[in-house]
């Protein structure tokens, strides 16, 4: 397996150093899940890359003073995608995958040499990078084909984040301010390594530059 020092070292360059690798030369540096990524079709329409590809843009995306905990969550965000994928209407989809995610990245950091504290920072950004994919923009708040939507206001991110926060702190961590905002700048990555248009039976259904406008809306709440 990779060192940890070098694995780290690897997330500044992530598309030179990963992006030309191998499934093989994956797996014998980060293990069978990882290497399983790589060339893997996600079958959605909201992806231009395949999940390997997707997870590594997302990591580019960052901002380059990211630290190197979110710069590993976003590495692994989308790793439990693998494990939850069902077919649905002729695609992919991959509900409680993020959950999921969180799980498999805790044993890999853990053998990686990650500590019990970066562990549990890394798996927050993990298992909460889609808290906000149904959370819409005020003058959106009715539209009738998202019956799960969250209006984005002051508010509803306050419940939101004070209700995470409790159970956050139940396992030992106390979030701030600041996780909150790296989290979006997650978010904010993710949604920039996605499809430019979402098109979903001949018709246009969603922009990467609408869901970057949503998620920039919310950064300013926090």
């Amino acid at each position: 397996m990779i060192d940890r020092i070098d694995f780290m070292m690897s997330l500044s360059q992530p598309i030179i150093f990963w992006g030309g690798k191998t499934k093989s030369e994956v797996q014998e540096l980060l293990g069978d899940k990882v290497a399983r990524m790589v060339g893997y079709d996600q079958r959605n329409p909201h992806h231009c890359y395949d999940l390997f590809m997707h997870s590594l843009h997302t990591v580019e995306f960052l901002p380059p003073e990211s630290t190197v905990l979110l710069r590993t969550a976003a590495f692994f965000h989308d790793i439990g995608k693998l494990s939850t994928a069902m077919e649905k209407q002729g695609r992919l989809v991959f509900y409680g995958h993020a959950k999921r995610s969180a799980e498999i990245a805790a044993d890999i950091l853990q053998a990686l040499g990650y500590s019990d504290e970066e562990i549990t920072e890394i798996c927050f950004y993990i298992k909460h990078h889609d808290d906000f994919i149904s959370w819409v923009l005020p003058e959106e708040k009715n539209a009738p084909e998202n019956k799960y939507q969250v209006e984005i206001s002051k508010n509803n991110i306050g419940k939101h984040i004070r209700k995470v926060n409790k159970k956050m702190k139940e396992s030992g961590m106390d979030m701030t301010e600041n996780h909150w905002r790296q989290l979006i700048q997650l978010c904010l990555a993710d949604a920039s390594a996605q499809a430019d248009v979402v098109i979903q039976n001949g018709q246009i259904i969603d922009t990467k530059e609408h869901k970057i406008k949503k998620l920039s809306e919310l950064k300013d709440l926090i």
